[in-house]
């Protein structure tokens, strides 16, 4: 149980590193980026920049040690090492230089993905030694001189001090006072203790100059850390002072005369009276895991469908005279659990919604990266990046906008001489917008590129068989086939795209997230690609039809109305179903047909629930409407997990299931069917 126990805990550990460690290299490629846009090579980098560059090589050195991952706190020591020397004006950096960062950026990306997935990042220690060893080659480091030449400290130890600490190891070297490295192992459940006890001891015979993680084996649930002290003292004294075994403290330096006494022992002054309140945090965030949030957002679901049984339970107790009272009571206690649980459910919701900007970000690097790939002159504009998803979607988004975007660089916008010829501005633009409707979100990602020709479309699909010579395509269809795997309108491969790889995953992740695809383009003019989401994918509002004896639940976020219809209003055109809904012809589909429940009564009136995804909208046809219900969307697992318009099953308050339709296919196919008539 306590071996189970430890394996919690260093999980735990191991997944904020990750989620650290992610942060940190998320600044180093804006930073990055920052210097490639800058010019590196063609003047002195901006300070600033370098600046945070070395903070986060030394945070991600630190932070790899401490976890244990040996080969990338090697990568970063490096890094900062390099970064160090840029900084104080001993090296520049140019192309190469800037190469080399870029790339052990993306190598120790690499390595925490590694580690996310529960592997070794030292699997790539092979990859980095050798990227190791071109950085050394790029600019090799200077070897200590003058007083540092003699000291008898590891290399490495050396090159990890930073400007200051090696400045007080300087001036203690000037004192000839003793050095000695101490080797400790601390539990991690009592880190930052340990440490800070350790440093007050130091500092009661001597100065604590640097301390660094250690890489290297260590028992479970234990961290090593190397500390480099000067002190008066002998190294078994100060072991024993220090309260550690004689082999964890060896001396570095010999200071002579230090043990006749010529150097009084540098004792730390006495600590100055500290306020309170500076050992406040600062910060007023908390990093939390999605995981939690997900099991919490089930466990409002849960008590949603509690609060529909009690209220079921109020119903029933109410229609017999002697539980009436009862039941009143029952149902003022319902009505309060009901405002309080929709209170929580908003917060957490509320929790799980982030801004898009950790989106953009990203697509600004992209745009910054292909900038100098393909030589094009392209600005990127982002409008409604304080937009809010939920943190799934959001993560879901990436892919499928950076195949956008690329499309949009290397397929649409043209190079500067046929820009020119066209009389249109030497710099393209890729515009990216969005904007909440409802509860929806919707993102276009739009340019001033060569736009898309249907014809050659059509050209291009009867060539690669995807449809027959004869077939009429409308607009829209046409541009649906953009999405179809294998289609590309580029004759050569290029390194961003041409292999007919992209569109393809962009319409199966948007579909997967419940939002649907539109593409407008005007030949010579540019292409505008819109996407519709719903803003979150967690507990939604349902509701409740029938169909002869089964239920379904449609969640609300994408129904716009309902209605009674008589089975004369239902029109028929070309062997399609029509309803005429206020001058807007909708198609019509059956819920019945939809899923082979038998035909319902033609002479009976039923219910059109009209769906809508963006502009696009359909009208289903049900038996009846049984209510509102909160839905906590769960995927259907068996032989047959996945079926075409159902999203997922919720359990409702009488412990009934039903499943849940998927709104975006369904209008998809509709209008499908609609074009295709």
């Amino acid at each position: 149980m306590a071996s189970r126990s430890r394996k919690t805990a260093r999980d735990k550990l191991q997944r904020e590193f990750v989620s650290e460690a992610e942060e940190i290299l998320e600044r180093m490629r804006d930073d990055l980026s920052a210097l490639a846009e800058a010019g590196a090579g063609k003047g002195e980098p901006p300070p600033e920049t370098v600046n945070r560059l070395f903070r986060s090589a030394h945070s991600l050195k630190g932070l790899s040690g401490m976890f244990g991952h040996a080969a990338l706190s090697e990568l970063a020591h490096h890094l900062e090492d390099v970064l160090d020397r840029l900084r104080l004006g001993r090296t520049t950096l140019g192309r190469d230089g800037l190469g080399l960062l870029d790339e052990s950026v993306s190598l120790a990306a690499a390595g925490l993905e590694k580690v996310g997935r529960g592997e070794v990042a030292d699997a790539l220690a092979e990859r980095i030694a050798d990227l190791v060893g071109r950085i050394a080659g790029w600019d090799a480091p200077a070897r200590a001189s003058g007083e540092l030449a003699s000291v008898e400290l590891p290399e490495s130890l050396l090159r990890a001090l930073t400007e200051y600490e090696e400045s007080r190891l300087r001036d203690n070297l000037r004192h000839r006072r003793g050095l000695a490295v101490i080797e400790v192992e601390l539990e991690l459940a009592s880190l930052e203790e340990s440490l800070s006890e350790l440093g007050r001891a130091i500092g009661e015979v001597g100065e604590l100059i640097s301390t660094l993680p250690s890489p290297g084996a260590a028992s479970e649930s234990r961290i090593r850390f190397t500390l480099l002290a000067a002190s008066p003292l002998a190294a078994p004294e100060l072991a024993a002072r220090l309260e550690l075994e004689p082999g964890a403290v060896r001396s570095a330096h010999a200071a002579p005369g230090a043990a006749h006494g010529r150097e009084t022992p540098a004792r730390s002054a006495e600590p100055a009276e500290v306020d309170t309140v500076t050992l406040k945090s600062l910060s007023e965030t908390v990093r939390v895991d999605i995981r939690k949030l997900d099991e919490l957002m089930n466990l409002v679901g849960d008590l949603a469908q509690e609060r529909a049984a009690l209220r079921a339970l109020a119903v029933r107790l109410a229609a017999e005279r002697a539980t009436s009272r009862a039941a009143t009571e029952l149902e003022k206690i319902s009505r309060g659990l009901d405002r309080k649980l929709q209170e929580l459910q908003a917060g957490v919701l509320d929790v799980r919604m982030v801004p898009l900007r950790q989106v953009f970000d990203k697509l600004a690097r992209v745009v910054r990266r292909l900038r100098l790939d393909l030589g094009k002159d392209v600005r990127l504009e982002l409008q409604g990046a304080e937009t809010e998803l939920d943190k799934l979607i959001v993560e879901q988004l990436v892919d499928p906008l950076m195949h956008l975007v690329r499309n949009a660089f290397d397929h649409a916008i043209e190079p500067a001489a046929e820009r020119a010829r066209l009389g249109k501005p030497a710099e393209g633009v890729i515009r990216i917008e969005a904007s909440q409707r409802g509860n929806d979100v919707a993102i276009s990602v739009r340019d001033d590129g060569r736009g898309i020709d249907p014809e050659q479309v059509r050209a291009r699909a009867i060539a690669a068989g995807l449809v027959a010579e004869d077939a009429g395509l409308s607009r829209k269809e046409a541009f649906g086939l953009l999405f179809q795997p294998g289609f590309s309108t580029r004759s050569e491969v290029t390194a961003t795209s041409g292999r007919g790889v992209g569109l393809d995953v962009v319409r199966a992740n948007v579909s997967a997230l419940g939002g649907l695809i539109d593409v407008e383009s005007i030949a010579g003019a540019g292409t505008c690609v819109t996407l519709t989401l719903p803003i979150t994918l967690a507990i939604v509002q349902a509701l409740l039809v029938g169909v002869g004896s089964q239920r379904f639940a449609i969640p609300l976020g994408g129904i716009r109305e309902t209605l009674l219809v008589s089975p004369n209003e239902i029109e028929r055109s070309a062997g399609r179903e029509l309803l005429n809904l206020r001058g807007e012809a909708l198609p019509v589909r059956r819920l019945a047909e939809e899923f082979a429940l038998g035909a319902s009564d033609p002479t009976q009136r039923q219910y059109a629930v009209v769906l809508g995804i963006g502009e696009a909208k359909l009208a289903l046809l049900v038996d009846r409407l049984e209510g509102q219900q909160d839905a906590v969307i769960k995927p259907v697992s068996g032989p047959v997990a996945s079926v075409r318009g159902v999203a997922g099953a919720s359990e409702l308050g009488d412990r009934s299931a039903v499943l849940v339709l998927d709104v975006s296919a369904l209008v998809e196919d509709a209008t499908r069917r609609r074009e295709a008539a």
